[in-house]
């Protein structure tokens, strides 16, 4: 009966038919690394949105009793709603929802839509002056690129026919979706009235609200029906241009005498005062933001997008320039380009190690597995979907050593058959068969380890990981396939000898470094068998000092970004007009501009940016707040501009606070916060009071602030229903009548094609200011035509306070006390610090009915932590019913697992030494050690167990062959693994380094405890049976 022939043996005999699907295989690597999307992260879900309520004339209070109570009220009936991240902020006349949906919510458009359609019918039970209720879901969409259109001799009105133009030409490129335009200011139609002339004519704002009103209004004209032809009846629009506005006739009479709009008004067009404005360097500018559509390559994308711009400056005028001020194409293709760089790197020096711990032609056998796994593993990925990113190109690079691991296994069988005498055939053959039961299990097991992440992981933590274990997993799984199908083959063709060949070595003696490493492992491991306590004993002292380090470390779970981008943010007192905040905004941008590292500031004054960086998050507009985007030389040059710059100039300017932005990954508006909530107004701000004081005697902390910003005055004007009823004077009326006086009012527009020029009825004012005292003496008409009386006859004007912003989270009234931390310090230290004066300080004179909680950082922190510690704890389960599985003894399997804890001295001390952050990738780290661990482990007692259970060795003589035999490949996977980490550290991202560390320390620390201690750890669990 013919022997039925394996697959390692069918791969070995049918080699050519291997070798093409293999090569195939690799050129479909290539081609996907080529044409797969590429991007700088994984596309995170913002699952955030913001919805406005307007409510003109209502001041703070009560637009939260009659309009964000409500508000809330209804949103929180929508179960996708994540309740205690959701927050309202009341303000005069309007209320901010800032609305987060549950992590689990993927279907964010849906739900947007459900909420969306829901308000329409909601705003019926809110008051009538309620004007709009506006949701917004693209508040979480991130630029891929900003580009300024800049001149300082073109109007706006020109610039945007400019970008018109322009974006006409960006829609046709297919991976192009949202196109939005910030700061373009329009034209408006201003008529400035005449308080004398009307006057003297016996005129009033109400006479003329109700003609232009009447005529800027647009209706049907009805159809006249025909026998065979209806036809529609259309009039012809009142005011083409602002000339017929002044020709319209205000009044007439009898005789035929008229009063034109231009008899009493001032009519021209013009550019208002602005509310916001952007500039770029100094100059006027207008952003157009571009997006792009999902899973096309960003790179691909910049690189069309270029093309278009390069066209079109050349048809613009000179006066006229492109800038770009976010590029994320650019920032992807450096950044995928680096780790690819860094990628090939790793291989080359794996590939080195090899070669000088190896012979040279097991080396060159193991290391052709790496590339053609990487290559294979990114085909794979590109038909899959996944796509190439630094997190999952950082998986490629953790995996080198781990990939390489296999094919020594089996080399290292290899030979040792080869200089057991068996034939080079079946040496091949049975290296990989004997040996893949246990290579399969320990790679499934470093697979799998990885994917309970994506069990706890939720929102953009979990959009962040989603891919790092799938990565992995393809990569060693084809790295196993490799070892077992092309590893015999090559190592066949190449390898003619075994290691210790008896001829070869008689004949000469060669310098083998492996033999070296050999003798002194020995050596030591002897030493560890006569001092087997202190042996062990050096092993807890390790765990222990392990632990001390690591509560010794600073915490920051997602790190600052490295960028030649930073951005300013500048905050005035609330009420502060616009022009001040300019002034302020201009006094930097002269300081700045001077400063050789900087290229461009990019000014958003009375604005914040669009959202260019997905965990920046942009702040609400106001005329007492500016930002900046700055572009400088280097990331290096923007660490160097912010040690300089923040410190230096926070509070440089009176009653502004000047906030220095390093860009980070950490989505939360202020590191330091304490929350007070309760319904209680005053208490809560008893309790904020109490809190910043306490918080000002740390001199490490500045700009400490409340988020219910100062109280603001107000005039109230309360109208004697008796007096007003019998001159007919309604409250809508007399508030028409001094929007028109102060701030002007919207009568109708003018439209010049598609071009809509507002029509603006305001009093023409001599002076510039108006005393507030005066108030209360201007005149108001009334129902008689003609007839106006000064206000305070009609009611009472009092000066009074209101509180500037009333701030809701979850539902209930809640004042957030915030603060920065200098330059230099760390968030981590700071929050420890608050907590212990909060301790000391707050909580015992906290007011009844107040709660307290923590914000910040800390919070941000916590919702990282606890999921991945959940995490981790599932994959130590997971690896212990591994272990069970393995070595059926519950008490060898717990011995295994324990040596998990060997690998926490190396990268603490790693960390501690570099002064480096624990971060989210330090755990993805760790759980990398934990599987390089445990093979080890499994590598070492499945030796003794056969040696001890087969071949009746005694436990301590089992345990110390076990050490001897299985040392090498420890020492060679362990080398790899931590030298392939090592350009990742090399490269300094403040993302990948810590990870780095943690692999490279921890593997080379948990390798050296590893080999000297399991041994006698082994040895003592069976030296009394």
């Amino acid at each position: 009966m013919k022997k039925k022939r394996g697959i390692i043996e069918l791969a070995m005999r049918y080699n050519q038919i291997t070798l093409l699907l293999i090569f195939l295989l690799v050129l479909l690597g290539i081609y996907g690394l080529v044409k797969m999307p590429k991007q700088e992260f994984p596309e995170f879900i913002i699952r955030q949105g913001v919805v406005v309520g307007v409510y003109p004339g209502a001041t703070s209070s009560e637009v939260e009793e009659q309009l964000a109570k409500p508000l809330e009220r209804y949103l929180f009936t929508f179960k996708e709603v994540k309740k205690k991240k959701t927050y309202s902020m009341s303000r005069d006349g309007l209320v901010y929802v800032m609305v987060e949906l549950n992590d689990d919510v993927n279907n964010k458009d849906e739900v947007w839509s459900k909420i969306k359609l829901g308000l329409q019918n909601f705003k019926s039970q809110l008051p009538a002056g309620v004007l709009a209720l506006i949701a917004n879901d693209d508040f979480g969409d991130t630029s891929a690129l900003l580009i300024t259109l800049e001149s300082e001799d073109k109007t706006y009105r020109e610039l945007e026919k400019y970008l018109e133009t322009l974006e006409d030409r960006l829609r046709r490129i297919e991976s192009v979706s949202n196109l939005r335009r910030y700061g373009v200011q329009n034209e408006q139609i201003g008529v400035y009235l005449d308080k004398d002339r009307m006057t003297a004519y016996g005129l009033d704002s109400r006479m003329l609200l109700t003609t232009l009103f009447t005529q800027g209004f647009t209706t049907s004209g009805g159809t006249a029906k025909g026998e065979s032809l209806d036809i529609p009846l259309h009039f012809s629009v009142s005011y083409p241009s602002e000339k017929e506005i002044g020709e319209q006739i205000i009044y007439s009479d009898n005789k035929g005498n008229m009063i034109r709009l231009k008899d009493i008004a001032r009519i021209v067009r013009e550019y208002p005062e602005p509310d916001s404005y952007i500039t770029n360097n100094g100059k006027k500018a207008i952003i157009l933001s571009m997006e792009m559509r999902e899973g096309n390559n960003i790179v691909e994308y910049g690189r069309q997008v270029d093309e278009v711009l390069a066209s079109f400056q050349e048809e613009l005028p000179d006066s006229v320039s492109i800038r770009r001020i976010a590029d994320q194409p650019k920032v992807v293709n450096e950044s995928v380009t680096s780790f690819i760089r860094d990628l090939f790197v790793s291989i080359i020096i794996v590939i080195l190690v090899m070669m000088i711990l190896f012979p040279f032609r097991s080396a060159v056998v193991a290391a052709t597995s790496i590339p053609i796994s990487i290559f294979i593993s990114i085909g794979v990925m590109y038909v899959t979907g996944i796509p190439l990113n630094t997190v999952t190109l950082a998986a490629l690079i953790v995996v080198l050593g781990m990939i390489v691991d296999n094919s020594i296994i089996v080399i290292d069988a290899y030979l040792e058959k080869l200089d057991l005498g068996m034939s080079r055939w079946n040496a091949a053959i049975s290296s990989a068969k004997d040996y893949f039961g246990s290579i399969f299990l320990a790679t499934l097991c470093i697979c799998i380890i990885f994917f309970p992440l994506l069990f706890t992981m939720t929102g953009q933590m979990y959009d962040f990981v989603e891919y790092f274990p799938w990565t992995i997993t393809i990569s060693l799984m084809i790295s196993l396939v490799i070892a077992m199908v092309f590893i015999p083959l090559f190592e066949y063709a190449v390898i003619k000898k075994g290691l210790h060949d008896r001829k070869e070595k008689e004949a000469k003696p060669t310098f083998n470094l492996l033999d070296i490493v050999q003798s002194v492992y020995e050596k030591t491991l002897k030493w560890t068998f006569r001092f087997p306590k202190t042996t062990i004993g050096i092993g807890v002292l390790s765990i222990l000092l392990a632990l001390w380090m690591m509560t010794r470390l600073d915490q920051r779970m997602m790190p600052v970004a490295d960028r030649d981008q930073f951005a300013v943010e500048i905050y005035l007192p609330q009420g502060t007009p616009l022009h001040r905040t300019a002034e302020v905004c201009d006094s930097l941008y002269s300081i700045m501009k001077k400063d050789e590292r900087i290229l461009s500031v990019t000014s958003f004054v009375g604005m914040a940016s669009p959202r260019f960086q997905t965990t920046y998050a942009p702040n609400l507009a106001g005329k007492n707040y500016a930002q900046f985007i700055v572009n400088t030389a280097s990331p290096e040059a923007t660490v160097e501009i912010l040690d300089d710059y923040t410190d230096r100039y926070a509070d440089y300017f009176p009653n502004a606070y000047v906030k220095f932005k390093q860009l980070d990954y950490q989505n939360v508006s202020s590191p330091l916060e304490i929350r007070f909530s309760g319904e209680d107004i005053a208490l809560l701000k008893q309790a904020a009071d109490s809190m910043m004081l306490a918080l000002r005697g740390i001199d490490e902390l500045e700009w400490i602030h409340t988020n219910y910003e100062e109280m603001q005055p107000e005039i109230r004007v309360k109208l004697d229903p008796i007096e007003a009823s019998r001159l007919g004077i309604t409250k809508a009326m007399a508030s028409a009548d001094m929007a028109i006086r102060y701030d002007g009012l919207s009568v109708g527009s003018v439209w010049e094609g598609d071009y809509a020029l507002p029509v603006h009825l305001k009093a023409d004012k001599k002076e510039e200011k108006q005393p507030f005292n005066q108030v209360e003496d201007e005149y108001i008409p009334t129902a008689v035509p003609g007839v106006s009386v000064p206000l305070r006859q009609v009611s009472t004007v009092e000066a009074g306070w209101n509180e500037g912003q009333i701030v809701r989270r979850n539902g209930v009234r809640t004042i957030s006390v915030m603060a920065q931390v200098k330059r230099g310090y760390t968030e981590n230290s700071m929050q420890k610090k608050i907590e212990k004066v909060v301790k000391a300080e707050i909580e015992p004179i906290l007011p009844a009915g107040v709660s307290m909680e923590y914000g910040g950082a800390k919070e941000a922190d916590l919702e990282i932590i606890e999921p991945l510690l959940r995490g981790l704890l599932i994959a130590v389960v997971i690896i212990f019913f591994f272990l069970l599985f393995n070595f059926k003894k519950i008490g060898l399997a717990l011995a295994a697992l324990s040596s998990l804890l060997l690998c926490l001295f190396g990268a603490s001390l790693g960390l501690w030494i570099a002064d480096t952050a624990f971060s989210v990738t330090c755990v993805l780290g760790v759980i990398s050690l934990m599987g390089i661990i445990v093979r080890n482990a499994i590598i070492m007692f499945e030796h003794a167990q056969d040696l001890r259970i087969n071949h009746h060795f005694t436990p301590k003589d089992a345990a110390l062959d076990a050490g001897k035999r299985r040392m090498l490949p420890i020492f060679l996977t362990s080398a790899t693994t931590a030298v392939g980490v090592v350009p990742m550290i090399i490269s300094q991202s403040s993302l990948w380094m810590p990870m780095g560390i943690v692999i490279c320390a921890g593997t080379v620390f948990a390798m050296i405890l590893a080999v000297t201690i399991l041994p006698v750890f082994y040895w003592k669990i069976f030296g009394n049976k």
